[in-house]
């Protein structure tokens, strides 16, 4: 199913989803929406590994956020957190330039995503930031690889948006996929960006 939820474009009113339905299995269910946000990072905007589009990608899904909160349960945001010698830099003879190393400005959340998302904890909205990539060997474009925290396992709908498409926010629905038993998978298409072409995601 690809539904056109919403009238218009260029608002986060318009959204563009794409549903996988998978068979769950919770002996208790629990009706649990969460909106997943994949590294929504200064360097993956406007700094050292920029992604073509990302700044109208954050602005979409933050105005999201920001109308769209009271349809949620819980907000996950997951971020890269590397050390200065990462093995995916370049100097490392990995593959990307150095980005978002731990503790400077480039691994720091998107300002005006930061904005809201910190009013709406503020305001008891259940935030979880799930940091990874965090040691010099591992590489990792999914924070899931290995894990889910049980945010996430509880949850019947996850609606997906952030950075790339074709890495991060692919490898994370990947795992979503394999590990969750769940009933929605969502992307919201306007709030991802891409280093390549779009793809279908699900």
């Amino acid at each position: 199913l690809s539904p056109l939820v919403g009238q218009g474009r260029g608002t986060a009113s318009a959204l563009t989803i794409h549903i996988t339905h998978l068979t769950h299995h919770l002996t208790q269910p629990q009706i649990m929406n969460v909106l997943l946000i994949v590294d929504p990072q200064n360097d993956f905007i406007t700094g050292t590994l920029p992604v073509p589009g990302a700044t109208a990608a954050m602005d979409y899904i933050t105005a999201w956020t920001r109308e769209h909160h009271a349809e949620y349960d819980a907000i996950i945001i997951t971020m890269d957190q590397h050390p200065a010698d990462h093995c995916s830099f370049e100097v490392q003879g990995g593959q990307w330039p150095i980005h978002c190393v731990r503790f400077t400005v480039g691994a720091a959340l998107y300002p005006p995503l930061a904005d809201v998302i910190m009013d709406l904890k503020r305001k008891g909205m259940n935030v979880l930031f799930i940091p990874k990539a965090m040691t010099r060997q591992k590489d990792a474009y999914s924070a899931f690889h290995d894990a889910v925290p049980d945010l996430l396992m509880n949850a019947m709908r996850v609606d997906i948006a952030g950075l790339a498409g074709d890495y991060c926010v692919k490898s994370t629905i990947e795992d979503l996929r394999r590990l969750l038993h769940i009933t929605e998978i969502r992307t919201i298409d306007q709030g991802i960006a891409w280093i390549g072409e779009p793809q279908p995601l699900l």
